[in-house]
């Protein structure tokens, strides 16, 4: 009996021992589901009842699923990072790159040492402002170059790290109808770089970009986007700024289909102050929008919008701190010039209450 004793336990030793072993050459999958730093799993969703009155056109109220996306996150050895990040609420076409258009995120970054970093794959486009930084989920009323603007590129991204500035030079696809020819799609690039500062111990944060996207073979439209934060208390504010040039169909703004695609010239400006009240932050947003058309030689509308905002978190819990309700109205008006002077003004009241919670699933 006591021989069977004995092997029995070195048989279990080498189970263990076998498990153990097999257990460390697992293949990536495997060692992401093990380990919790490896992989980590978001939803990200946001809900509304919105409440939408026209001035001069149909009004609408409905139930919206503004955001829903899913997040894999993770570091597979100290330095390299991932990030995917898909909407579940998109009809994606596969585009030049390969990737689906619902994939906002499909990335992998490669410190080196402790001031470089290169990323490399779907990632978010490198131009300024703190409201094109923000997700998506947490903009309740954006400016017209941030609605407009396709926030998700495929390419390579280097960071330069020095103190607390961070300088990013990033070169990605540009296939975009409102940047590229409709013959040099497939050939585009885009090259921006992106000022990520901190002055005074965080008093004074920026986010000032530059960036060229290429037309054609000799010709690229250029935007300067500057973003600036002060944080003075509990009170922080940011004026964001857009400018540049590109081709866009308006034909939505002025409700017909057979305007095409113009050569206008952008800008927008936005304020945005919020205070930090603990669970509670209110903000109130202004925004002002020009739409110079270069092809009429003349302003086609002007819009300037506000919104006032309250988000409620009332949880303090790690997995519940970041649910948040929230109630918001914004006010728009579109002031039509130039070419299209005897439209009436377009004016927009939205009114909307709900919930948005990024929880970790695992």
């Amino acid at each position: 009996m006591r021989k069977y004793f004995f092997i029995a336990i070195i048989l279990s030793a080498s189970w263990y021992t076998v498990s153990a072993q097999y257990r460390e050459s697992q293949n990536l999958w495997h060692q992401l589901v093990w380990d919790d730093e490896k992989l980590n799993l978001f939803v990200d969703t946001r809900i509304d009842f919105q409440d939408l009155v026209n001035r001069h056109a149909e009004d609408g109220r409905s139930f919206r699923a503004q955001t829903f996306r899913i997040w894999l996150v993770g570091e597979i050895v100290p330095g390299i990072r991932y990030r995917v990040r898909h909407r579940l609420n998109k009809n994606g076409v596969i585009l030049r790159d390969n990737y689906s258009g619902a994939t906002d995120h499909a990335w992998l970054a490669f410190d080196i040492g402790r001031t470089w970093t290169i990323t490399v794959g779907k990632q978010s486009v490198m131009i300024g402002t703190f409201e094109n930084d923000y997700n998506g989920a947490d903009v309740y009323q954006g400016s017209m170059v941030f609605n407009d603007f396709d926030g998700s590129l495929t390419g390579v991204n280097v960071a330069y790290k020095t103190g607390r500035q961070v300088f990013n030079f990033q070169v990605t696809n540009s296939d975009e109808p409102q940047f590229a020819s409709e013959e040099y799609a497939n050939k585009a690039l885009a090259f921006n770089f992106l000022w990520v500062g901190d002055l005074f111990n965080e008093t004074i944060r920026t986010r000032w970009g530059y960036g060229t996207f290429q037309h054609s073979r000799n010709k690229f439209y250029n935007w300067v986007t500057i973003g600036t934060q002060f944080n003075i208390g509990k009170t922080i504010t940011e004026v964001d700024y857009y400018t540049g040039i590109r081709n866009m169909d308006y034909g939505y703004m002025l409700n017909t289909d057979t305007l095409g695609y113009r050569y206008v010239q952008d800008q927008s400006l936005s304020v945005r102050i919020e205070y930090d009240m603990g669970r509670w932050k209110p903000f109130i947003k202004g925004i002002w929008d020009k739409r110079f058309d270069k092809w009429f030689d003349s302003t086609a509308y002007r819009s300037l919008g506000i919104e006032a905002v309250a988000e409620f978190y009332p949880f303090t819990g790690e997995r519940t701190r970041d649910l948040r309700f929230h109630a918001c109205y914004g006010y728009k008006n579109t002031d039509f010039r130039g070419e299209f002077g005897n439209l009436r003004n377009a004016e927009t009241h939205t009114f909307l209450i709900g919930t948005r919670w990024m929880f970790k699933a695992k």
